[in-house]
C-alpha cells in the first residue's frame, strides 16, 4: 500500500509539473492583460480539471478598473477590491498556498456563486511579500489534490509566475493605453479601435455570434468649427461623445477615428438590432442641445453607417482582412448617409463570402 501510494504521489506530481509548465508557457505568451485574465479564469482551470477559478485583485486607486475593459465577461469570478481586509483574512500573517474544505469558514467567502464546491485551493499573489491578489480554485472531489511540501513548492512557484506576469501585463497595458486613448474624449483612438475590432471579431467567431459596427460622423462639423471656433468644436465633440457613450452597454466599445468621426462596436448584435441602436443614437443626438457654457445652446446631428458580420452567413478565414473590410464598408455607408443630407442611418453589407 505504501508503494502504491508513493507511486500515486509521483504520478500526481508529474501531472502537476507538466500542467504548471504548460500554464507558465501560456502566461509568458499572453499578449496583454486581457489575455492573461483569459488564461487564469478560463484556460488554467480547464487544464487542471478544476470546476471553477476565481480571481480577487487589490485595486485601491481604481487603476485596474480602468485597464480591464472586458471584466464583465467573467462575472463574479473576477473581483476588484479597494480594501485589503477581506483578502488578508484568507491567510495567515505570511500568506501561503492553502487547501480548505467545507468545514472552514473561509469557504463562505470564496467561490460563493457555485454549488457543490467542497474544497478550495487558495493561492496568494504576492509582490515583495505584499498581496496583489488572491487566486482560488474550486473542486468537489475530496482527493483531487494532496498538498504536501512538494506540491506546495510547485504551486507557490506557479503563483509567483502569475504575479510577475500580471504585473508586467498591467505595466504594458498602462503604457499601451496612453497610445490608444484619444486625449480629448478619453475613449479609444484609431489604434485602439483596430485592436478592439480584431479582438471582438476573434471572439465573435469563437462564439458564432454577430458583431456590428456603427460609423458616426458629426454633420457639418467643419462649418461649426469655422463659425464658432476650435474651442467650441472640441467642446461639441466631447459632449456628443459623452452622450453616445451614456447609451451604450458595458460590452460595447466607442472610439474616435478622426476629427469628427466616431465608431461603435456592438458585440453580439445582429443587423436589425444594430439598426435600432443606430436610429436611437441618431434621434437622441438630434434632440440633444449642447450647452455652450455662455448661455447659448448648439444643436448638431449625426450621420451613421452600419455594417454587420454574422459568422454563419459570411464565413471568414482572414480575420485581419475582415476587420479592414468592416471598416471600409462602414465608412462607405456613413459617406452615403452624409451625401443624403446627413442626419440619417445608412446600411451597407459585406460581400457574400469573405476569404
Amino acid at each position: 500500500m505504501r508503494e502504491q501510494r508513493l507511486g500515486q504521489t509521483v504520478e500526481l506530481n508529474r501531472y502537476l509539473y507538466q500542467q504548471c509548465m504548460q500554464i507558465q508557457t501560456m502566461l509568458v505568451e499572453a499578449a496583454d492583460l486581457q489575455a492573461v485574465l483569459e488564461v487564469l479564469l478560463v484556460n488554467l482551470p480547464r487544464h487542471f480539471g478544476f470546476r471553477v477559478a476565481e480571481l480577487w485583485l487589490y485595486d485601491p486607486e481604481h487603476v485596474l478598473a480602468g485597464l480591464i475593459t472586458s471584466g464583465h465577461r467573467y462575472g463574479p469570478y473576477l473581483q476588484l477590491y479597494h480594501d485589503m481586509f477581506e483578502m488578508q483574512e484568507l491567510y495567515e500573517m505570511e500568506p501561503g498556498v492553502e487547501l480548505i474544505d467545507a468545514t472552514d469558514s473561509r469557504m463562505f467567502e470564496v467561490l460563493k456563486t457555485d454549488q457543490g464546491i467542497q474544497h478550495a485551493l487558495l493561492l496568494p499573489l504576492l509582490d515583495s511579500g505584499r498581496l496583489l491578489g488572491s487566486y482560488h480554485f474550486g473542486f468537489a472531489e475530496p482527493a483531487f489534490i494532496m498538498l504536501g511540501s512538494e506540491e506546495k513548492t510547485l504551486l507557490t512557484h506557479l503563483a509567483a509566475v502569475i504575479s510577475a506576469t500580471f504585473k508586467q501585463a498591467v505595466s504594458r497595458q498602462q503604457v499601451s493605453r496612453l497610445t490608444m486613448v484619444d486625449p480629448l474624449t478619453q475613449i479609444s483612438n484609431l489604434r485602439g479601435f483596430e485592436k478592439d475590432i480584431a479582438r471582438e471579431i476573434a471572439r465573435a467567431r469563437r462564439a458564432d455570434d454577430a458583431l456590428s459596427v456603427l460609423m458616426l460622423e458629426i454633420d457639418e462639423f467643419e462649418e461649426l468649427h469655422e463659425h464658432y471656433g476650435e474651442v467650441a468644436g472640441r467642446f461639441v465633440l466631447k459632449k456628443v461623445t459623452e452622450r453616445v457613450s451614456s447609451g451604450l452597454r458595458a460590452t460595447d466599445y466607442l472610439a474616435r477615428l478622426s476629427d469628427s468621426r466616431l465608431a461603435v462596436l456592438l458585440t453580439g448584435t445582429d443587423e436589425v438590432t444594430a439598426g435600432e441602436v443606430a436610429e436611437r443614437i441618431r434621434a437622441d443626438i438630434e434632440g440633444f442641445m449642447v450647452d455652450d457654457g455662455q448661455g447659448g445652446a448648439l444643436q448638431v446631428t449625426v450621420s451613421i453607417g452600419l455594417v454587420t458580420w454574422e459568422p454563419r452567413q459570411y464565413p471568414a478565414l482572414d480575420m485581419a482582412q475582415l476587420a479592414r473590410q468592416m471598416q471600409a464598408v462602414g465608412s462607405r455607408a456613413v459617406e452615403a448617409a452624409i451625401a443624403g443630407n446627413g442626419n440619417r442611418v445608412k446600411l451597407s453589407r459585406l460581400a457574400t463570402l469573405i476569404t
